[in-house]
């Protein structure tokens, strides 16, 4: 066994490896010591309570029961173990559970985690004294941590927190020595929070990182080709894999570096002038010294440009520290802690099944980015409801079985917030976590087919007793946008309420040639709408479903294309900034904010200015429909395809992915084609 591991309630784990010298124990010694660390992570959850643990050795559980044993060994353990539960009053009550039944636990006891590796302590000491003193280690576990302060991927006994990605940086001098497959990430946040840190990295030009990081980097430093520079933790901290370095082979003749001398305890700056038949280089010093050195057997650093001695479509074995800085960097969210707890144990599954190699980082990658997908990122905080549903009624959610689904159901038709067409995402959240970990998904059953039909049911039952049965949202017809636009066109305003109006007329016309959502088209700012000599311009940001990224559509719309749109939004810009400069207020950045409106809009408010505009000019819906501000996107939608516009650029301008089914959802096939549907859509037709 080289792992020990816990969870705490069916959802915290906690875990670490074992050293060298304690690999070779008895397995019942380190099932106790087992017990003994996971008590210990949880120290501060635990204090004062009554725990029950399941322990999967008969003999522990005998021993825990009556703190005794006749191994004098394991009586001192024992007695190590009772004096912390006394001194944070915890009462132990030991159960005995099968192996089969401990899936998890036993699961971090045995995978092996390949991303752990420690810098050789001679050269963090040297990095130490030239950066430091370094205050917390950003990237380690109980064996492989440099500094007493450090954070793991998994909690242990002296960690200070678990994923430090999720911690703030700033006031900290780092050291950052993060799995290969976080480096896109440990890039990102010190962009973003403008950190000092020191980064081990390996030196591969052609990664996203690695241009990231060169850009921020103040100070870069190759590191010699050394079997020992590395340790790998699961190998218990003695055994040294490093990997091969041929970093030194990326300078070239004319190369500026500095190269460090030991006994001056400094860089001396010089020019490669030549390769010699051994492949050594022959160094110009600035002081006119020369030496012939190896290279892969030096500490130098590379003063040009990395960038300039690389071929970027060339990866090369490695490593590097750099010295970091810090930079803005535009909003960067990551996702939650049920999100990130799967995309690990998903991606060290298969670390495990595929052994260490490049070819495995390079499919973890592709593992971990399908994760950060759309509809992935979004099964996280479905996947949590159910998980705090499961921990609520006492049942485990890893497996969890179909009964256990059959009340989530139940649950979820009494608070009444789900209706049964949308409680598909919520299923397949909790299958998908399930069969990623290898579990059969529970949501696949027949009961639970005819569960969520009851459900249906039901609620339409009860939509009929209460007399609330919704009217249809319908699809905006172009007849009533053109109308809009006209009125709009020829509203001068004289007041508040009159300017309020104008908004609504523009904001109809804006949301319908856009095909925007009300969430998009309503929290547009001035900086992403552009008005040029040739046509409109905008950008729809916090598309629904993919706010992680910051920029999503672009649509362009040539002023021939519509006409009169260019003489509607400069009159409505206009009038805007007349408001703005007779009022005290500093103009803000959003592009519908008027001086009388509160700071930001809820995406609702859309629903209010599409009502003002269709009510001031009596355009109503058809008999047993209403219009919403969705009805913007159903009428453009359903209006281009009447016209003829191809698919491909329906799904472009409406932000769909052209093999989605979910446009058709958004497309009437009965509608004909008229004038005004040919007044805002005929002009994507040009080019077909």
């Amino acid at each position: 066994m080289t792992a020990w591991g816990g969870v705490l309630n069916l959802k915290f784990p906690a875990r670490g490896f074992w050293p060298d010298e304690m690999r070779n124990w008895h397995i019942t010694h380190l099932e106790l010591e087992a017990v003994y660390k996971t008590v210990q992570a949880f120290l501060q959850e635990l204090e004062g309570k009554v725990v029950r643990l399941y322990c999967d050795n008969q003999a522990v559980v005998a021993m825990l029961s009556h703190f005794t044993s006749r191994n004098p060994d394991l009586m001192r353990r024992m007695r190590r173990l009772w004096l912390l539960l006394d001194l944070h009053d915890i009462e132990l009550q030991a159960r005995y559970i099968r192996s089969e039944a401990n899936v998890w636990a036993d699961n971090l006891s045995r995978c092996e985690d390949l991303d752990d590796w420690r810098l050789n302590r001679d050269w963090f000491v040297w990095a130490n004294k030239q950066w430091g003193p370094y205050t917390v280690d950003r990237f380690a576990s109980e064996i492989s941590a440099q500094l007493p302060r450090y954070y793991a991927a998994w909690k242990d006994p002296k960690c200070e927190g678990v994923d430090s990605l999720t911690y703030d940086w700033r006031g900290e001098n780092n050291w950052v020595n993060p799995p290969w497959a976080l480096l896109d990430e440990a890039a990102h946040k010190l962009r973003e929070e403008g950190a000092a840190a020191t980064v081990v990295a390996p030196y591969w030009p052609g990664q996203s990182w690695f241009r990231e990081l060169e850009a921020l980097a103040t100070e870069v430093v190759i590191m010699p080709r050394r079997r020992d520079l590395f340790t790998p933790s699961r190998l218990g901290g003695s055994e040294l894999l490093g990997p091969s370095n041929t970093a030194a082979s990326k300078v070239t003749v004319g190369s500026k570096i500095e190269v460090f001398w030991k006994d001056d305890d400094c860089f001396y700056p010089g020019v490669v002038k030549e390769f010699d038949e051994d492949g050594k280089a022959h160094v110009l010093y600035d002081d006119g010294d020369e030496e012939t050195l190896d290279l892969s057997e030096e500490n130098f650093k590379i003063i040009n440009s990395v960038s300039e001695l690389t071929d970027e479509a060339t990866d090369a074995d490695g490593e590097n520290i750099e010295r970091i800085s810090g930079g803005d960097y535009e909003e960067y969210k990551r996702g939650g802690a049920v999100q990130n707890f799967l995309t690990r144990s998903l991606c060290e599954r298969w670390r495990g099944e595929l052994g260490p190699s490049r070819l495995t980082e390079l499919a973890v990658t592709m593992q971990r980015k399908a994760l950060l997908d759309t509809t992935m990122s979004n099964y996280g905080p479905k996947a949590r409801r159910f998980i705090l549903f499961c921990e609520q009624h006492q049942r485990p959610w890893l497996p969890a079985s179909e009964a256990t689904v059959l009340l989530y159901i139940a649950s979820l038709l009494k608070d009444g917030g789900i209706k049964s067409a949308s409680l598909q995402p919520y299923l397949s959240a909790i299958n998908n976590y399930h069969e990623d970990l290898r579990f059969p998904g529970p949501t696949k059953g027949r009961s639970v087919t005819r569960a969520v039909k009851g459900m249906a049911t039901i609620q339409a039952e009860l939509a009929v007793q209460e007399e609330n049965i919704e009217t249809q949202r319908t699809w905006l017809p172009a007849a009533h946008v053109r109308r809009v636009h006209e009125a709009a066109l020829s509203l001068t305003p004289r007041s508040p309420e009159e300017l309020r109006l104008l908004r609504a007329f523009a904001y109809v016309v804006v949301a319908f040639v856009t095909f925007g959502r009300p969430d998009t088209g309503t929290s547009l700012s001035r900086q992403h709408v552009h008005c040029g000599d040739s046509g409109f311009s905008v950008v729809l940001l916090k598309e629904k479903g993919r706010r992680h990224q910051l920029v999503k559509r672009r649509l362009c719309i040539p002023w021939k294309g519509v006409a009169l749109l260019k003489e509607l939004i400069e009159h409505w810009e206009f009038h805007r900034d007349t408001a703005w400069n007779s009022s005290e207020k500093t103009q803000p950045d959003a592009y519908w904010l008027l001086p009388e409106d509160p700071k930001n809009f809820k995406a609702s408010v859309a629903n209010d200015w599409i009502g003002l505009a269709l009510s001031e000019l009596d355009c109503r819906p058809p008999e047993g429909g209403h219009f919403s501000a969705h009805s913007t996107r159903k009428g453009a939608t359903t209006c281009a395809r009447a016209v003829g516009v191809a698919m491909e650029k329906v799904c472009c301008f409406g932000g769909w992915s052209q093999f989605s089914s979910a446009v058709q959802h958004y497309i009437d096939p009965t509608t004909l084609r008229d004038t005004d549907m040919d007044y805002y859509f005929a002009w994507l037709t040009w080019s077909q």
